[in-house]
Formats: C-alpha cells, sequence, structure tokens
C-alpha cells in the first residue's frame, strides 16, 4: 500500500504539493485562532477531595483563598494615614464585576498581618469567582486598571491569578522569541547538513505543515474537552524536531 501511495505521489507530485499548499492556507484559516480557545486553567483535579472541599466551602460560605492581591504602598507616612484612599480602593475592587469576598487592613479593622512591619504597606484582598478561563478574561482587565501612582500612594497587582497571567504572558513571548532565534539557525544548519536549498527547505516545510495541521487538531479536540495552553509548546518543539528528523532519514537514504 505504502508502494502504492509513493507511486501515486510521485506520478501527480504536482497536484500533491497544490493540495497540500490548499490544505495548509485552510488549516491555518482555521486553526489559527485555537491560541485564543485553549484553558490556561486544569492545574486543579475536580475529583481530588481538596478541591470538593474548596468548591464546599465557596458555595455554602462564600468562602475561598483570595486570587487577586493589591499591595498599596504609601508615599508619605504609614497606610494609617491613608485609610479614606484605602476604603476607597477596597470598595473599588468590591465594585468590580465577579469579584467576591474582598477585604483589606482597613476594612478588616486593621490586623498587623495585612500590613508590613514598617507600616508603610498594606494588602487588599479579593476573589474572582468562577473557572480559570473567566479568572485569566478578568485578570486582563483588573492588573492594568489596578496598577496606578499617584502623590499619595502606589498600588502593584498580585496573586495567584495575576501570577498566572504573567507566566501565560512570558511564555508567549519565550515561544515567538524561540521560534525566530531556532528557525533561522535550523535553515543554516539543513544548508550545511544537506548542501542544498531545497533539501534544506524541505523539514521546515513539513514541520509548518505540521504544525498547522495540528492547531485544527488541537480546536477540534477544545471542542469536546478543555485542552491547557501549554500544547502549544508541545505542538511547535515536536513538529518542528520530528521534521527535521524524518526528513533527515528520507533525503540520506534517496541520496
Amino acid at each position: 500500500m505504502l508502494t502504492t501511495l509513493a507511486g501515486v505521489a510521485v506520478a501527480r507530485r504536482r497536484l500533491v504539493i497544490v493540495l497540500a499548499a490548499v490544505a495548509f492556507v485552510a488549516a491555518g484559516a482555521f486553526g489559527g485562532g485555537v491560541a485564543s480557545q485553549l484553558s490556561s486553567g486544569g492545574f486543579d483535579d475536580p475529583s481530588s477531595e481538596s478541591y470538593k472541599a474548596g468548591e464546599e466551602l465557596l458555595e455554602r460560605f462564600g468562602a475561598g483563598a483570595p486570587n487577586v492581591v493589591l499591595l498599596v504602598t504609601a508615599l508619605d507616612g504609614s497606610v494609617d494615614d491613608i485609610a479614606a484612599e484605602g476604603l476607597a480602593l477596597t470598595d473599588e475592587l468590591a465594585a468590580a464585576p465577579d469579584l467576591g469576598s474582598v477585604g483589606s487592613y482597613w476594612s478588616l479593622g486593621n490586623p498587623a498581618s495585612l500590613r508590613s512591619i514598617d507600616g508603610t504597606q498594606a494588602l487588599v484582598l479579593g476573589r474572582i469567582q468562577g473557572n480559570e478561563d473567566l479568572v485569566a478574561d478578568r485578570i486582563e482587565e483588573l492588573s492594568p486598571a489596578f496598577t496606578r501612582s499617584d502623590s499619595v500612594l502606589t498600588v502593584e497587582v498580585g496573586g495567584q491569578a495575576e501570577t498566572f497571567r504573567q507566566v501565560g504572558h512570558s511564555i508567549e513571548q519565550d515561544l515567538l522569541r524561540a521560534e525566530l532565534i531556532a528557525v533561522p539557525l535550523t535553515l543554516l544548519l539543513l544548508l550545511f547538513v544537506f548542501r542544498s536549498v531545497v533539501a534544506a527547505s524541505l523539514p521546515l516545510v513539513i514541520g509548518a505543515l505540521s504544525v498547522v495541521s495540528t492547531f485544527v487538531v488541537l480546536r477540534g479536540i477544545n471542542s469536546f474537552t478543555d485542552v491547557s495552553i501549554f500544547a502549544l509548546n508541545l505542538t511547535t518543539a515536536l513538529g518542528l524536531g520530528l521534521s527535521i528528523d524524518y526528513s533527515l532519514f528520507v533525503v540520506s537514504r534517496y541520496r
């Protein structure tokens, strides 16, 4: 069967190339936006006892670990001197959509655990309610909105939600940077190994086709179950790596 398939591909090589190009364009149009649909969560096991206990506490008592933390720094004096501003900031966070369990040093009776030792910094705590994807969407809006500085205080955003947001952005930027570095270097190495532009281009073309095709597969799987955003890293690495390996086998064999 493989011999017959190879014979057909050789006999109809122009048609095969055209069909591959059409498939590449179609796959890029359909699967190109898959990154925005993949999940940034998936770190918790819904069947675990700890997860069920957390959901029970949240449902019955509205209690849950805060995933948004605002670090407020008084620029002149202590945080007790900016109580009015601190309470206003607390109310502003509590009024944001999907926010619950909001409290701060000023609204909870000035507990020492929410204030720095030198008294110049204090915390505002809140929880974005919903699944990981909703949390990721909300923190994208909250982080720039609450990162501020004026003549009285500065506010910095932290917490689990903000940490995951920054990690996700770092991964996306690092992946792009890695591709911009790896692809040109790979092409130079392939030119050195294959001693031919056409042969050296083969792994990159096959790799691009396999990566874009996998985006379509990921989009299809994502319609049935959650797929992690980190699948994109594996898709790029494996698609390019395997295409180089098997191109080396094929070209070396037929040479």
